[in-house]
């Protein structure tokens, strides 16, 4: 672009300024940047805070939808800044009790945890992978900073509360059971160890299902089992090694510690049972009708009409109406057993016509029968335990969770680097115009110097050729000139 001869300001006369003030420019550059940095770093040590973090991510299906490993909602963030777990990571550092108290609201109110997910997917949004972590960032406080008289300490603090959060994330979904194993004593009849027995296998065959519905192709690499063989062998060997003992009781009518009298006794006791349950399920069914029919007849206040039920109030009685007959049933499945074997009795010879050696040749053969179904019993605990072990301590749980970033300190400034660059920018632009102006300005003041200073020059040029008017050209001459001009005439 031409200079304009309005005087305009144009790209021409900006960059003939510029390069006028190129020096100044540069060294009032440097300055300004030199000291902006100095203030900005002297902002950022007062205004800065420390923290100290961690990174925990998830590996497994449903984490990206805020889902546990074995399914339903889970709060994260809730858990990690809970004051059970700071209380037992504080615990683990071996903080007194008066000092871990003092210390657990501090530390929550300054416990932050950021979700922080990674996702890939492909051109048509289908999702390849992810990574869903989490930070967990204790900020530094005055008042933490006068308990625990460390830095170092907030590092440590941080990393307790992210280790016990996984050691608690793990043990909740890792396999647990109580069960052991179980031995035969003479202290109880032959139908009293199978009451036992079948106790125990009832709890067995409820935890087996629970691991089966959670982890179906999980194999032992121990045992080279599933769960569902497990529970393939509850019912198919130890179950019928059971019936086959108190079938052989009942069939043979041993009665040597009061077995027929506890047949009846329990039988009675499984008949009221059976009656209580089918109560139960009568008034379930009828808390189902009144949902579905709209109308519950209350005599005292008269007829009251209701809304349908909502859907999650129908599907909890109907819920419950299979739960009771489920209890209902089996219920009526111990009552039958009882009834069977109360028929065996009373069909079997009389215990007591028997003769002593077949009496002891009897009862041999039951003790062997139940021993055979202990040791059954034992042998499947084992690999229970194994199988459990295994899927505690294999891919299945350790891999749910970990620790992916060490426990470090890191600052946190309002002064972030976009803003101090911009600041910089800022200043360094402002810098270069004052250069300007100033080269300008001084230029200016030079250009009005040597002005006036041609001005005297000329003024000075114009005395010294202007005649004094009303005089003749001679009288230029000075009197000393005349009088020497006359004394040389004379001579």
């Amino acid at each position: 672009m031409e200079e304009n001869i309005n005087g305009e300001l144009t790209f021409r006369k900006i960059w003939q300024q510029i390069k006028k003030s190129g020096v100044r420019i540069i060294v009032y550059a440097i300055i300004a940047l030199i000291v902006c940095g100095g203030i900005l770093g002297i902002c950022d040590i007062f205004v800065s805070q420390s923290q100290y973090e961690t990174r925990i991510t998830y590996y497994y299906s449903g984490a990206e939808l805020g889902e546990g490993p074995w399914g339903g909602q889970i709060d994260v963030v809730a858990d990690i800044t809970s004051a059970s777990n700071v209380s037992s990571a504080l615990d683990k550092l071996n903080y007194s009790d008066e000092v871990r108290d003092e210390l657990i609201n501090l530390v929550i109110r300054n416990l932050s945890v950021i979700s922080a997910v990674d996702e890939k997917v492909d051109e048509n949004g289908v999702l390849l992978s992810g990574t869903y972590s989490y930070r967990i960032v204790l900020s530094q406080n005055s008042d933490i900073d006068k308990i625990i008289h460390s830095r170092n300490s907030y590092n440590n603090i941080v990393s307790a509360i992210t280790s016990n959060h996984i050691e608690n994330f793990k043990k909740k979904y890792s396999f647990s059971t109580s069960l052991g194993k179980i031995a035969v004593t003479g202290g109880y009849n032959a139908f009293q160890n199978y009451s036992i027995i079948k106790g125990n296998i009832n709890v067995f065959l409820e935890e087996g299902n629970m691991c089966n519905k959670i982890a179906p192709s999980f194999v032992s690499t121990n045992e080279k089992m599933s769960f569902g063989v497990l529970l393939n062998r509850i019912e198919n060997v130890l179950l019928p090694k059971l019936e086959a003992y108190s079938d052989f009781v009942a069939s043979n009518g041993i009665d040597a510690n009061n077995e027929k009298d506890y047949v009846n006794k329990m039988l009675a006791d499984a008949t009221s049972e059976v009656a209580r349950r089918e109560k139960d399920v009568e008034e379930c069914l009828e808390a189902l009708k009144a949902l579905t029919n709209g109308a519950i007849d209350m005599p005292s206040n008269g007829t009251i009409i209701v809304n349908p039920a909502n859907p999650e109030t129908l599907n909890k009685a109907i819920e419950d109406l299979n739960l009771a007959k489920s209890k209902r049933d089996l219920a009526q499945a111990e009552k039958t057993f009882w009834e069977r074997c109360q028929k065996d009795y009373e069909g079997a010879q009389s215990f007591a016509d028997r003769s002593e050696a077949d009496k002891t040749t009897l009862i041999n053969t039951a003790n062997a029968l139940v021993n055979e179904v202990v040791n059954e019993y034992n042998s499947l605990v084992d690999s229970y335990k194994v199988l459990i072990e295994d899927y505690n301590n294999g891919y299945n749980v350790t891999a749910l969770v970990r620790m992916t970033s060490a426990p470090k300190q890191s600052t946190n400034s309002p002064i972030t680097l976009r803003g101090g660059l911009i600041v910089e920018i800022m200043v360094l632009i402002i810098s270069v115009i004052v250069a300007m102006l100033v080269t300008s300005k001084k230029g200016a003041m030079r250009l009005k110097k040597k002005t006036e200073e041609e001005q005297v020059e000329d003024q000075d040029v114009v005395y010294e050729n202007v005649e004094p008017q009303g005089l003749p050209s001679q009288s230029l001459e000075s009197p000393i000139d005349e009088a020497e001009d006359t004394d040389q005439t004379n001579l």
